[in-house]
């Protein structure tokens, strides 16, 4: 899968937030977790290729299959993660440390290095005025970590990103060497 999928929820002042993304680590769907979710729409936001199984058969594998359920279990561990880390890494850490840990979590949910997103995405996400965006963004491109143009992020220097990003991303992905 490289599409990467947001579970909105509405706000009362007719917006809407996004609550979680799933990429290739996930599924998306009514009655994945077993009955109503609490998300108002699943929206593409980064489109891709994904596959589409009959929830039916997903159950099924569920209920036959321990390798599957434990995939299924770790997945649901992560969003989980996902949902509560924002919370924690807003109130320990800079506008810089939270950008880079919004854009190395979304890039390990697809295949690329390139994100089509602009600035006030990231800041509408992220929940912080879109002038931290840009100055972040033109920071780390004079330092040759990533390239900025109109509507899209690339990652020169992965690694050297993955450096800058707080204990929040490490958090989330405690099996990569860092």
């Amino acid at each position: 899968m490289s599409a990467i999928i947001a579970m909105q929820i509405d706000i009362s002042d007719g917006s809407s937030a996004d609550i979680v993304l799933i990429g290739k680590e996930g599924m998306v769907g009514s009655g994945v977790m077993g009955g109503n979710q609490n998300f108002s729409r699943a929206r593409v936001k980064f489109a891709g290729f994904a596959y589409k199984l009959p929830l039916s058969v997903f159950q099924s594998e569920l209920a036959q299959d321990s390798g599957f359920l434990k995939i299924w279990m770790a997945t649901t561990r992560q969003m989980i993660l996902q949902i509560a880390m924002p919370t924690i890494c807003s109130s320990k850490h800079s506008n810089e440390q939270q950008i880079v840990r919004w854009i190395m979590n979304t890039l390990d949910k697809t295949q690329g290095h390139t994100l089509q997103i602009t600035h006030q995405d990231i800041a509408d996400t992220l929940g912080i005025r879109r002038e931290s965006v840009t100055l972040t963004a033109g920071k780390l491109s004079h330092e040759g970590l990533i390239e900025v143009r109109r509507g899209q992020l690339e990652v020169l220097d992965r690694s050297g990103l993955e450096a800058k990003a707080c204990e929040c991303y490490r958090a989330m992905h405690p099996a990569k060497k860092h």
